[in-house]
């Protein structure tokens, strides 16, 4: 058996660039040139790779953008931004808005902005009072009565990471959940595992914050050896499993609430909790996703600590309004954490709206690009989908009866989330936010919000469905609400096409559509049954023993049959829920397909719509980071193993597409 290696494909979209961590450190760029046009070979069949046979002529032309690590994408995300942009245009040049209405925030926010001077304002009193406030507490129960009015009136997140969301554990029902705490300030603690670089960082940092609020050196070492060393013993009490869990749950526990009441007893919790905005009148259970750490937190939140507990809560003010407060005129020190925007002050603001705002302008977005002709045909294509689930999962015998039965109503609870779920806000909510300048409607704004969400604590009803912008591109499905969220902004070609034929589309946005779907079933939400509760035990253990070996598997065979460069393959567990998803989703969309050329449309636009050329680096930041195949994986090794696929291409061994019968997996058959 040949093993598929895609070097040639991807060492054309090499460049030479800083190796960083994907996501949360922005890579280093080294190139010289302003950009770089890559070429390619010329032949490729379908049978050797899809992929490449299919983006070819996108690849040949593919063209790297200076400081840039992608290219070729199938669709240009700055479409997008750019009306956006106008809608926000639009709105600034219009009058006479309601008060407190998404026009009238918009526009005030832009005025706000532009008339703000960054560079040289004074930093806000009442900022600088809080700071000076931290600076001097002499006990804990002082600091965290600080970090409540913090959350309360600042929108900042509590020190103890805690947020209201679904509990796992009571369908419909909303939690007080602690989040892990998985860094202090710039010391991420998956980085903390591997070297002590990121603690040095941390040191410096808690150095200068302590020298910008006036401390001499002596001191101000001291400040930063006693951040590092909490944040060193944070880490040593935090669970290395739930450290990797993405969704929290490994070894979460609920508490009663007296038992995490009792678990500091340096403040009260409950009135930190309630002084932070809460309504703690009904909390019987709070949900710890890593207890380890939590109990951990009782014994560090001590006056032994306090030193650098006010570094960090200092810190933390800075991180969030670093811009308000770090110019050439005030805490100067810390200047250089700012990053400097070369970019028009007309392109900040526009860009300032769409990421602080974007609740405001999503309705109008929605309003503009969205038709009931589009929704129409978008949720008649999920219904498509979940019908062709239904019959894969009802001939999957080698599942017993009443676990697909459960599967089945799993399935039919599914709902969708468009973008006609959007609605515009109370104007009455927000017409008392805007304050004298754009640092007080900031801060109000994202205050309002904060508080709205710590509502939905005691008023279920209040809860939004819409859990993302409508104008990010992108779909998700949430396993405690067991919905799918399907964004406006990616019902654009090619994904959808209003103009195209019902199977290229199926084989675009459907595909997403199934794979979200798919996510219901996957390795690791297939735990949660069919009202959205975690509950491992649902599963009967034969059926279970039956699901972890296909899962093995499955994660051999992405692992044995594929390579990037020659050298690097996936991991099979880590991408498993994804690569499921993905196998799943293409099972079922084909399985809507009546003739071969329903099926070659179906494959061409799949194979379209994941087009994009990634530099060397990225592609091994990808690999060793995230949960998703490249994109060259996720087509080709998908279609090598779907009978559809090699019956309309007639692959034959010695074709690069071609995988030996007894090697091929299936999600569901």
């Amino acid at each position: 058996m040949r093993k598929r290696d895609f070097l040639s494909l991807l060492l054309v979209g090499s460049l030479t660039i800083a190796s960083s961590r994907c996501v949360k450190v922005e890579s280093i760029k080294t190139v010289p040139q302003a950009e770089t046009t890559v070429t390619a070979p010329s032949e490729v069949r379908p049978q050797d790779d899809y992929y490449y046979y299919i983006n070819q002529d996108s690849v040949e032309g593919a063209t790297f953008q200076y400081g840039t690590s992608t290219a070729a994408n199938a669709f240009d995300e700055l479409i997008i931004q750019n009306q956006v942009k106008d809608i926000i245009r639009e709105v600034v040049r219009g009058s006479d808005y309601e008060e407190g209405s998404e026009e009238d925030i918009i526009k005030k926010a832009y005025q706000a902005y532009m008339d703000y001077h960054f560079d040289s304002s004074s930093a806000p009193q009442d900022l600088v009072d809080l700071l000076n406030r931290i600076d001097s507490v002499s006990s804990v129960e002082e600091l965290m009565e600080i970090d409540a009015i913090l959350v309360r009136d600042y929108a900042l997140d509590g020190i103890l990471n805690f947020f209201v969301t679904n509990d796992e554990h009571r369908a419909g029902k909303e939690i007080l959940k602690f989040h892990q705490i998985q860094s202090v300030l710039v010391a991420e603690f998956t980085e903390v595992r591997e070297s002590d670089a990121a603690l040095t960082d941390l040191k410096q940092g808690g150095l200068l914050i302590s020298r910008a609020m006036g401390h001499e050196a002596e001191a101000a070492e001291a400040s930063g050896n006693a951040i590092a060393y909490l944040a060193l013993d944070i880490y040593e009490g935090t669970d290395p499993v739930a450290l990797d869990d993405p969704f929290g749950h490994a070894v979460s526990e609920d508490w009663t609430a007296e038992k995490a009441y009792a678990n500091f007893s340096s403040f009260d919790l409950e009135k930190y909790l309630s002084a932070s905005g809460l309504d703690t009148s009904s909390i019987e259970f709070f949900n710890i996703t890593d207890p380890r750490q939590f109990e951990k937190l009782g014994s560090l939140f001590t006056e032994e600590n306090l030193l650098g507990l006010k570094i960090w809560e200092m810190g933390r003010i800075f991180t969030k309004y670093r811009r308000f407060l770090v110019s050439e005129s005030s805490y100067e020190e810390l200047i250089g954490f700012v990053q400097l925007d070369y970019v028009p002050k007309e392109e900040q603001v526009l860009k300032e709206i769409m990421e602080v705002f974007y609740e405001e302008t999503d309705p109008l977005y929605v309003e503009r690009y969205y038709t009931d002709e589009t929704d129409t045909a978008l949720i008649s294509m999920c219904d498509d989908i979940k019908g062709g689930y239904a019959k894969l999962i009802s001939e999957a015998t080698w599942l017993s009866e009443p676990t697909r039965d459960e599967l089945l109503r799993k399935l039919d609870n599914i709902t969708y989330v468009t973008g006609k779920d959007v609605k515009r806000h109370n104007n009455a909510d927000f017409k008392d936010i805007f304050g004298g300048n754009y640092y007080e409607l900031y801060r109000n704004y994202l205050t309002l919000l904060k508080q709205k969400s710590f509502r939905n604590l005691t008023e279920p009803s209040a809860e939004d469905p819409v859990s993302m912008p409508m104008q990010m591109f992108n779909a998700q499905y949430a396993p405690c609400r067991n919905h799918i969220t399907i964004t406006v902004a990616v019902t654009n070609a090619p994904f959808f096409d209003s103009n195209a034929d019902y199977f290229t589309n199926l084989g675009g946005l459907g595909f997403i559509i199934a794979h979200e779907m798919g996510h219901a079933f996957d390795s690791d939400c297939i735990l949660y049954d069919s009202n959205g509760v975690y509950d491992p035990s649902w599963v009967p253990q034969e059926d279970m023993e039956a699901l972890v070996k296909r899962n093995e598997e499955a994660a051999s065979y992405f692992e044995k049959n594929f390579t990037i460069f020659g050298l690097y393959h996936v991991d099979g567990k880590a991408t498993l829920g994804e690569n499921y998803a993905d196998l799943g989703a293409m099972e079922c969309i084909s399985s809507l397909a009546r003739s071969d050329e329903d099926l070659e449309r179906l494959f061409r636009n799949f194979a379209k719509c994941w087009c994009c050329m990634k530099t060397d680096t990225a592609i091994i930041d990808q690999i060793a980071y995230d949960v998703h195949s490249p994109e060259v994986i996720r087509v080709n090794a998908i279609l090598s193993t779907l009978p559809a696929f090699i019956e309309v291409y007639d692959v034959q061994e010695g074709d690069g597409m071609y995988i030996p019968p007894k090697n091929r997996i299936s999600r569901w058959h």
